[in-house]
């Protein structure tokens, strides 16, 4: 989250602790909470905690935890727990990030391929928490971290993140440059949209007064003339120099090709139909292969093989709910045999990836646990949930 040269002095040792978090470090203090640095077992941790540990801002706490706790995404934060008996109180424990914010990544000057791949992967941040009925309600660049060692994106804080429009009301603390005017009006009707306009802000801080048609659509004041959801305005971003192509196509045409059209039209033709199916073949494999990447990383964190077998149940249902969606409605009979081998080829050589990567991992000894315990991990597994450490109450 910080540079180490950036820590407070700020220390809680951890004497007689129970939890086996010490090495407590103050990094950041925010308006609303303090995030500190840990150590259990060797590794780090990031724990958040409420500023003044009121009983309104530990309820903002556990209500964070609600919602981010069933998340899993490449592109967010992962968390792991929220504990109640820390040294400064109740704290939600959390992946710890080696990166800087967005405003400073931006300082140094990215390339524009680079800004294109983080904008994206923000968009298929936002996309997969508004799949989840999760509206973040405050995107900025202090919530978004770019990691040191790929500068990839993760997208942090669900402080004010909520499914519940009335309960996102009362807890209201966004940052006014980046919300929307719905939003900063308190009104009952937050959806979607309103994290678009946020993307709009960020998208002129990102790219300037590029892509400028786009961000002015996800910053119109009525919400209704906003892109409808993310995935409309992922396919607008996809389209962004479609224009600019075309016209370009229609002036070399009419400086080169009308002239000799009646001698090249079919081979022309022949070329675009050639494009446009490896384009569609290339986007099939780019689409499995997103689903397989986040099913890795799923599998990476289970722990046991029951709780992996469970990840690859739902990279099967993902790709035949997206073979239904995607390839089953091409109508031309050639051109789907052709998008259905593609789409096989791609699952097979994934899925026995996910397979290995699978059987690796130790099967759970159920003889081993308590009662309390094998009821807990089968309530996870039966759900489809996420391993996660039993906690004795």
């Amino acid at each position: 989250m910080a540079d180490e040269s950036t820590i407070y002095e700020q220390q809680y040792t951890a004497d007689n602790y129970s939890e086996g978090f010490h090495d407590f470090k103050l990094l950041k203090t925010t308006a609303r909470a303090s995030l500190y640095l840990a150590f259990k077992a060797g590794k780090r941790f990031l724990i958040k905690t409420t500023k003044d540990n009121t009983e309104q801002q530990n309820k903002m706490l556990h209500r964070e935890y609600e919602l981010s706790i069933g998340c899993d995404h490449p592109h967010l934060i992962h968390i792991y727990t929220i504990e109640e008996s820390l040294p400064f109180g109740t704290g939600l424990v959390m992946e710890y990030i080696e990166g800087r914010t967005l405003d400073k990544y931006l300082s140094e000057k990215p390339s524009k391929k680079e800004r294109n791949r983080i904008f994206a992967e923000l968009l298929s941040a936002v996309g997969y928490l508004h799949k989840r009925g999760v509206i973040h309600n405050d995107l900025k660049p202090e919530n978004i971290l770019i990691t040191h060692a790929d500068n990839s994106l993760k997208l942090i804080d669900f402080g004010l993140a909520d499914s519940d429009t009335e309960y996102a009301l009362r807890t209201l603390g966004c940052t006014h440059r980046y919300a929307s005017p719905e939003l900063l009006a308190q009104s009952r009707e937050i959806n979607a949209r309103s994290d678009i306009y946020s993307i709009g802000v960020l998208m002129r801080e990102i790219f300037g007064n590029r892509h400028r048609r786009i961000a002015e659509r996800c910053c119109r004041e009525n919400a209704i003339e906003r892109y409808g959801n993310i995935s409309a305005l992922q396919a607008a971003w996809q389209n962004r120099n479609r224009p600019q192509k075309m016209l370009l196509g229609a002036v070399l045409a009419t400086i080169f090709v009308l002239p000799f059209a009646h001698l090249g039209y079919n081979k022309l033709t022949e070329q675009d139909e050639m494009r446009e199916r490896e384009q569609l073949f290339q986007q099939i494999e780019c689409d499995v292969e997103h689903i397989y990447a986040i099913t890795a990383d799923s599998i990476s964190r289970a722990v046991y093989y029951e709780f992996a077998n469970n990840h690859i149940l739902s990279f099967c249902e993902e790709l035949t709910k997206y073979q239904s969606e995607h390839i089953a409605s091409i109508a031309d009979a050639e051109l789907n045999t052709l998008a259905t081998n593609v789409y096989i080829h791609t699952l097979n050589k994934y899925h026995n990836q996910l397979w290995e990567q699978t059987n690796a991992l130790p099967m759970m000894y159920k003889s081993d646990l308590s009662i309390a315990e094998l009821n807990f991990y089968d309530s996870l597994l039966k759900e489809r949930k996420p391993y996660r450490s039993y906690q004795a109450k």
